[in-house]
């Protein structure tokens, strides 16, 4: 599968170097699907100190939410395999998520008066939530979707890049730059998501 921006090797590393805490999860019986739980939690969490103007603790809370993200699946795979609630489950605190990110950028935008920031949050939400539906849509129809250069891991990458450079350095128009690019990067996604499919199932209907 395609991780965008995000270089395969460095999204494989990543998911080796968490096995062993997965492993020693899973042995001490913690449940993927709390995990996944957890993570959406802290996600929506890190959304409100973000809304709320506060970067580094945003930064903090998030990066713990995206790193439990990764680690539910690892959890799973490690107790033996996943379940059909839990991918179900994930999949659904993945989008309740990806909503609070960029909910949580536009209250920003709004107590802070940056337009700017407030139109390209809306626009990164909508078609952040039209991504996964398009490949889930495709997969249900017996086609494929995981093309595109900003797929979830891609935008999260991006916009705690920008959040990073914002908390660390004060540069707020980094952070907005950041949410442009996956605005952008996201409706490109969507777009080349869409042909993918439409050539896919044009072939098939021959």
């Amino acid at each position: 599968m395609s991780h965008g921006v995000v270089p395969t090797q460095v999204a494989r590393r990543t998911r080796l170097g968490l096995a062993p805490i997965a492993r020693r999860a899973a042995r001490l019986g913690i449940s993927a699907n709390v995990v996944t739980l957890a993570g959406g939690g802290l996600t929506i969490i890190g959304a409100g100190l973000l809304a709320a103007g506060m970067p580094l603790g945003a930064l903090v809370v998030l990066a713990l939410g995206t790193l439990a993200d990764t680690l539910d699946g690892q959890i799973a795979k490690a107790a033996g395999g996943g379940t059909t609630f839990g991918a179900f489950l994930d999949s659904t605190i993945d989008r309740v998520s990806d909503s609070a990110l960029f909910v949580g950028t536009a209250l920003l935008a709004v107590t802070t008066a940056q337009a700017a920031l407030l139109w390209w949050a809306l626009v990164a939400l909508v078609v952040s939530l039209l991504v996964p539906y398009v490949r889930a849509k495709a997969e249900s129809l017996g086609a494929s979707a995981t093309v595109g250069p900003a797929p979830r891991e891609g935008r999260i990458v991006i916009f705690l890049l920008g959040l990073a450079a914002w908390a660390f350095f004060g540069l707020f128009l980094a952070f907005v730059a950041a949410v442009l690019v996956v605005a952008l990067l996201a409706t490109v996604t969507l777009v080349i998501r869409v042909v993918h499919v439409g050539r896919q199932l044009s072939t098939k209907g021959r």
